[in-house]
């Protein structure tokens, strides 16, 4: 994907592993100065996200960043952090910790030599490694001058999806968010609108490597529940084993709309648990 992009790197320096499976990934990113609501927000989207088999991407900065990286290693799911130096360093040192979880469970990304140092010119550079890398782009919290906005412009000028999470009005880090919300970004209550406007994106990933989602749990040991939201879960004990059943019949057990039904089966198709076939309806997959 970085190949795509206007003046990709040259070369990429990895500690860790990655996966054709990470091109099926997000980016969330957002201000080092995050409240609390900002880094409840990204910890929760990242794990939800990792533990439906999306690679979470970030800058392993302070704040929305390390929050994010959290999120995806609390669901055991994978995470890659992009740096601004060198990888013989660290930065910021305290997260020192973190970077090896993260290693350990994805990898750390970067287009500087061994021991360059984490100069200030570096991130916005880096930041369009992030998006590159990416499918789309989540800003959680972000004031007007904010590098996360910097990798937001990356990722529309590479052709991207850009998402972003609303806050309260006066608050001084959703200011740039709701600068992007009225550029034309996407709004995201929820993880399920990121999956859903990246559901093509997702299924031809699918098609390309025939990675099912459903196994993500398996291999990760989340609980099957945690991957579903309420809706999800009655909409899926509506579907049938085998033979497949109707939208029709789907929405009169779920009392659904078919508008929002068929948004939930999209959901589920994405996570390997329900299938559709041409004149035969919905059925479980495996």
């Amino acid at each position: 994907m970085l190949s795509e992009i206007q003046g990709p790197p040259e070369i990429l320096y990895v500690r860790g592993t990655l996966l054709e499976e990470d091109e099926a990934a997000v980016a969330i990113v957002g201000t080092r100065g995050a409240t609390p609501y900002g880094l409840a927000i990204a910890g929760r989207l990242a794990e939800e996200l990792a533990g439906c088999g999306v690679t979470v991407i970030s800058g392993l900065a302070e704040g929305i960043d390390a929050a994010a990286h959290e999120g995806a290693l609390k669901a055991g799911g994978r995470t890659i952090a992009v740096v601004g130096h060198g990888l013989s360093r660290i930065y910021p040192s305290q997260h020192r910790e973190l970077a090896e979880r993260i290693a350990q469970s994805g990898c750390i990304v970067s287009e500087f030599p061994f021991g360059m140092p984490p100069l200030r010119e570096n991130f916005p550079q880096r930041n369009r490694i992030i998006s590159g890398l990416s499918l789309g782009t989540v800003v959680v919290e972000a004031p007007f001058k904010s590098g996360a906005l910097i990798t937001a412009r990356f990722a529309m000028e590479q052709g991207r999806e850009v998402f972003a999470v609303p806050g309260p009005i006066s608050s001084r880090q959703s200011e740039g968010t709701h600068a992007l919300l009225k550029d034309g970004a996407k709004l995201v209550g929820r993880v399920e609108d990121i999956l859903e406007e990246l559901a093509p994106h997702l299924k031809e990933y699918l098609k390309r490597y025939d990675v099912p989602k459903g196994p993500s749990v398996r291999r990760t040991g989340v609980d099957l529940d945690r991957c579903l939201t309420g809706e999800e879960s009655r909409v899926f004990q509506a579907v049938p084993v085998g033979s497949g059943t109707g939208l029709e019949a789907i929405a009169r057990a779920t009392a659904l709309q078919p508008a929002r039904l068929l948004s939930v089966l999209t959901g589920l198709e994405l996570k390997g648990l329900v299938r559709q076939a041409p004149g035969r309806g919905f059925s479980r997959a495996g």
